[in-house]
């Protein structure tokens, strides 16, 4: 009787959820464009280091821009694999014509924390489009810059 009572329940609830789904829904998502993603890769960071990735719109003509996201993970280790242990999201921004945004990751100090990593993705907005994405691994206490790396990506005519 109880395995009657818990079927009728997920099949009720089957329903209802099928119910509220509408298969003439459209996808809200920018019409044009085209992607771009840039990611570092895991990097362990020393004591005192920061990643920062900044990601740059280069000249663009009148309304055309770039939105961006910034994706930051941290990762452990569990059972010698290493795993996601956090990571945040940024809410999307909008650079035109030689703006410029930037994301600090910091190792916080754990020694849990094995590696961090960034990750830049967008689109391009218009027609005549370029992007620079730059990733520096830097000290704080000596101020210098320990690695570098640029890309970019041109959608331009």
């Amino acid at each position: 009787m109880k395995r009657r009572i818990t079927l009728s329940i997920a099949l009720a609830l089957s329903i209802v959820l099928l119910s509220l789904m509408r298969p003439d829904s459209t996808a809200n998502a920018q019409q044009g464009g085209r992607r771009f993603r840039a990611d570092t890769g895991i990097i362990t960071l020393g004591p005192g280091q920061v990643l920062r990735v900044t990601v740059a719109a280069g000249d663009v003509n009148g309304d055309d821009a770039i939105r961006v996201r910034f994706r930051r993970m941290e990762y452990i280790e569990q059972g010698n694999i290493y795993r996601v242990g956090s990571q945040s999201t940024s809410a999307p921004l909008t650079l035109a014509s030689g703006e410029a945004a930037s994301l600090d990751i910091v190792d916080g100090a754990s020694n849990t924390i094995l590696g961090v990593r960034g990750i830049v993705s967008g689109n391009f907005i218009g027609t005549d489009r370029n992007v620079r994405v730059t990733a520096i691994v830097f000290d704080t206490s000596t101020q210098r810059v320990v690695t570098f790396v640029n890309t970019t990506f041109d959608d331009g005519a």
